[in-house]
């Protein structure tokens, strides 16, 4: 019988001849008016028994004899079905009753029903890379040939089939390979089914056509899913604009009867302007400089230096790391192993970014740098060719704890794609893919199907069935000179670990006397170990050749409800339009191009979330909130607009500029928008409250790695050392987490060790995110903790201490410069008279405070420079913590 002719009255007598009553009344009165018919929700017709046997997108309604396992019962008892209302208890022991009572019936059985069962135990020992004893079990065709000891199955007889006696003998998988491999034994109803199906002669599985989404007009019209379209900037006589930021902006603002407010003074663009495009404070020769340059394009030229500067180029990849989820250890587990190269992502990041990368290449070589060009054939790399590798490792780097065996399971590998794509979706198409993974988008018009045709295009490099474990997937790539320092480094240190091991080893072992040798010896061997230099690698993403194995759509998301299979594929709803097509080619013999097509199917100039996505990004980050305020959800439940038409001028001006990021932060920062003061007037804060409409220029707080940076900058601590593997952190005795820096040497945060059970305490108060799998936007709190780290913590005591020594050294016996220099160092200012006034007066007082606490400690002697020393270190500390240094104007 086919639904669609289904009237909801012939449907209510079809219940009635295929349902025991009451059951049947139960279903008519709940249940019917959605799911009956062609227009049933979720493809669920419960019209018969027949139909709710063969389910809807998520399955079954229920399963014969078990109303524990049937989907039917949990959606009532969980209370989402009936919708707005909750089931009556009675009617809910009714259902379990009838589904309990009735006889499992066993349809037929096709290849289908036992995929799952190669799959998830048997390919990654039979499959594309291993195939042992000669046997591939990935196809019928393989299955038939056999192996060594001949054919695996024998089509009408399983129990002359070898995989049904190998998997009977406890034989397959070995249980040497539950360990190795993280594979699980088939559970007995799963043997049931293989021997069912080959019983019946191993029929193949249905061959189903293929499925084009159907989507409404309302859905294709959705604002973000419209290619940019590039309008002219309103013409606003006397607006007093610089750019067309402005003009957009100032329509807005003259609609609602304001405009700008005042302009910034040049002292706090200053600073604004460095901390936005490098992360650190200017110094007091910066201060000095930008105040003697009168020409008229002052500021304009300060932006260019900036931009041209190496810390502009660490700061901005500060940000993108965040988007990319980057972290220095696999996370999952308590081990929290470490990624010893991931460092070269960071890396490759910051050079792209300092050499102002076009963003469609950046993208490029980060989804499919090793499809670029073929690096087998590279002898002789450049530090190009080795960084676009590296750049691959923008789909490495979310938590992966799968080299583990208790984390390795299938379920775990897909997991791990998981949130690979939610990097991918969020950081790159401001678009919620995961939530399609279990059921159809409940908002946006993306299908369950189109999730796992998204993630069949990393089935080449990720094969859940066919896994390579993170520890062992990098890439040995033309690093001979690496390997070579590696080798001569590590000698003497591999050699004095054997000598040590050699005397443990002739140590008596149940003596009590030698347990205290014994323990020195293994923290001996423990410390040589950590010395070692770890192999020369690279964290990249690679095809790993071969045909990959099929994707299936996963009903609910679960690794083992396998249902039909998908092709590679971009979401659906952009099938059809202005797009090119989304066609893999492979560019050269071992790689499919999936990826690459991918890249270049994104970065078309008329897709309609790449640009738009990354300008919203940026526009955040200097104005302080996005065009679109939900940076990585553009879709029905993020935020849409402010400003739509300056949002796609700006999408079409970043492409027509050849994908410059530079250029956009130019444009942005020489607008007038930008150069405004925080200044709120009343009628401002009355027409424009939440300065949506961007009348004055938001003060923000400094993010952590900012503050940290700006610290060591202000201290005369922070090394000019760039780029390598990361500092090494620990935690104090007080509990503290900090770097283990040189003497007077540190480094800026981007290069600290993110290890994510162990982040920077200084980092972590002031909203450091921990990357699960990634952190598009942070959160900003105010909380205590913050100001009691920086009141309490040793380090910031320190930092302040080692400015004032400087400040007393440069400047002895002349309390007023070293008053005067430090308010430059921290605040970007020199101090007005009462300021002075109030520091040298506090200086005194706090001067013999001091020398009163050292004589009554008994110091011997108590110097007045130890006194002096201390109460300029106070002094500076105060700085450091006052809101004129956390704040950006």
């Amino acid at each position: 019988m086919k639904t669609w002719l289904l009237t909801p009255a012939l449907a209510s007598v079809l219940m009635a001849a295929n349902y025991p009553e009451p059951v049947a009344s139960i279903l008519r009165e709940n249940c019917l008016q959605c799911h009956t018919g062609a227009a049933a929700q979720g493809g669920l017709d419960l019209s018969t028994s027949d139909l709710a046997l063969q389910g809807g997108k998520t399955g079954a309604a229920f399963r014969p004899g078990s109303a524990e396992a049937s989907l039917l019962v949990a959606r009532v008892v969980g209370g989402s079905m009936p919708p707005g209302r909750k089931l009556a208890p009675e009617h809910i022991a009714t259902l379990r009753a009838w589904i309990d009572a009735e006889k499992p019936q066993r349809a037929a059985v096709t290849e289908a029903d036992v995929i799952p069962l190669f799959q998830m135990r048997c390919v990654t020992c039979h499959g594309k890379r291993v195939q042992e004893g000669g046997l591939d079990l990935r196809t019928q065709a393989s299955r038939l040939k056999g192996g060594k000891s001949g054919p695996a199955l024998v089509p009408g007889k399983p129990e002359e089939s070898l995989i049904v006696k190998r998997i009977a003998a406890g034989e397959m998988p070995p249980p040497k390979k539950l360990f190795e491999a993280f594979v699980r034994p088939p559970a007995s109803e799963e043997v049931d089914t293989l021997r069912a199906w080959i019983a019946a002669g191993a029929p193949p599985a249905p061959v189903r056509p293929a499925v084009e989404e159907k989507f409404s007009a309302k859905q294709r019209e959705w604002w973000s899913l419209q290619p940019p379209r590039r309008p002219e900037p309103p013409v606003l006589p006397g607006a007093g604009g610089r750019n067309a930021i402005d003009a957009f902006l100032l329509a807005r603002l003259r609609q609602n009867q304001i405009g700008f407010a005042p302009p910034a003074s040049r002292m706090t663009l200053l600073r604004r302007a460095y901390v936005d495009l490098t992360g650190l404070l200017p110094t007091p020769r910066q201060v000095r400089e930008f105040q003697a340059d009168t020409r008229p394009d002052a500021y304009e030229r300060l932006v260019d230096r900036l931009l041209a500067s190496p810390a502009y180029a660490e700061r901005w990849a500060r940000i993108w790391l965040d988007s990319a989820g980057y972290a220095d250890s696999e996370g999952i587990i308590h081990e929290d192993r470490l990624r010893p190269q991931a460092w070269r992502y960071r890396d490759a990041v910051i050079r792209a970014i300092e050499r102002d990368e076009p963003y469609d290449r950046f993208l490029t070589a980060q989804l499919a740098g090793d499809e670029l060009a073929d690096h087998r054939a590279i002898a002789n790399p450049t530090e190009a060719d080795i960084d676009r590798i590296a750049l691959t490792g923008f789909l490495r780097l979310a938590p992966d704890g799968t080299y583990s065996p208790a984390n390795g399971s299938v379920a775990e590998r897909m997991n791990v794609i998981a949130d690979e794509i939610e990097v991918l979706g969020s950081t790159v198409m401001g678009l919620t893919i995961g939530c399609a993974r279990c059921h159809n988008h409940k908002y946006d018009p993306l299908p369950q199907r189109d999730y796992y045709r998204f993630s069949a295009i990393l089935q080449t490099s990720f094969d859940p069935y066919d896994w390579v474990k993170p520890t062992e997937r990098n890439l040995d790539f033309a690093l001979a000179a690496e390997r070579d320092e590696a080798a001569r480094h590590n000698a003497p240190l591999e050699a004095e670990i054997r000598r040590l091991e050699k005397r443990l080893e002739a140590l008596p072992k149940e003596d009590d006397k030698a347990k205290p040798e014994a323990d020195r010896l293994r923290k001996a061997i423990a410390d040589q170990k950590a010395k070692l230099k770890p192999k020369p690698d690279i964290r990249a993403l690679y095809d790993m050749g071969g045909e990959p194995s099929p994707v299936f759509l996963l009903k609910r998301g679960e690794a083992q409800q396998l249902g039909e299979r998908v092709e590679p594929n971009v979401p659906s709803i952009f099938h059809g339009g202005a797009l090119r097509p989304y066609v893999p080619a492979a560019p050269f013999a071992g790689t499919s191009g999936r990826r690459l097509a991918l890249a270049r199917w994104l970065t078309q100039p008329e897709h309609p979330l790449t640009a738009r996505v990354m300008v919203n990004r940026l526009w955040r980050h200097h104005f302080g909130r996005g065009i679109v305020e939900t940076l990585s959800n553009f879709g029905r439940t993020g935020s849409p607009p402010t400003h739509p038409e300056l949002l796609d001028w700006l999408a079409t001006e970043f492409v027509r500029g050849g994908w410059s990021v530079k250029a956009m932060h130019r444009l942005m920062m020489t607008s007038a928008a930008y150069r405004q003061s925080a200044a709120a007037s009343a009628a401002a804060l009355t027409a424009d409250p939440e300065n949506k409409l961007l009348s004055r220029m938001p003060p923000r707080r400094m993010d952590a790695e900012q503050l940290h940076d700006s610290i060591l900058l202000a201290t005369g601590r922070l090394s000019a050392e760039r780029f390598g593997p990361p500092v090494p952190v620990e935690r104090t005795a007080g509990g503290e987490v900090v770097e283990k820096a040189s003497k007077d040497q540190w480094r800026r945060s981007i290069y600290l060790l993110q290890r994510r059970t162990t982040p920077v305490t200084l980092l972590e108060a002031f909203d450091l995110p921990p990357m699960s799998p990634n952190c598009s936007e942070r959160p900003l709190s105010t909380v205590s903790t913050q100001a009691l780290e920086m009141r309490n913590s040793p380090v910031v005591i320190e930092h302040a201490r080692y400015l004032a020594g400087r400040l007393l050294d440069e400047f002895p016996a002349r309390p007023a410069r070293q008053i005067e220099e430090a308010y430059l160092r921290t605040v970007s200012r020199p101090p007005d008279a009462a300021e002075t006034a109030r520091a040298t007066a506090a200086l005194a007082r706090l001067e013999r405070e001091w020398l009163a606490h050292l004589s009554a400690q008994k110091v011997t002697p108590p110097h007045a420079a130890t006194a002096r020393w201390h109460a300029l270190g106070d002094f500076v500390h105060a700085l450091l913590s006052s809101a004129e240094f956390l704040y950006v104007d």
